[in-house]
């Protein structure tokens, strides 16, 4: 009886629909997805941090220095951006972006 029940198990678990894909409905949505992304991309040792070195690709896009984006984003001063601080300074944004 209990090996009836394997083939059952497998084929109902076949049938039920997968999770899709993320879609993002507002912009805002569009924005955090777009930096957890790039936040992935760059934390090449996966440690949850972004440090200098991991930086430097960021630094030649953003054209601000390594330097400053950690003086910008690193508010504990741990020496590495953790996505909550990449949250936090991506709020801020438009808080300096409006001073220029």
């Amino acid at each position: 009886m209990k090996l009836l029940l394997i083939p059952f198990l497998v084929a109902l678990a076949s049938c039920s629909s997968a999770p899709g894909p993320v879609i993002p409905k507002t912009k805002v949505e569009r924005q955090m997805i777009g930096l957890l992304q790039k936040f992935d991309r760059w934390d090449e040792n996966g440690d949850g941090q972004l440090t200098a070195p991991e930086l430097k690709e960021a630094a030649k896009i953003s054209g601000h220095s390594v330097e400053a984006i950690l003086a910008f984003y690193d508010t504990n001063h741990s020496g590495g951006i953790s996505l909550r601080e990449a949250q936090a300074g991506y709020a801020r944004v438009g808080e300096v972006e409006g001073k220029h």
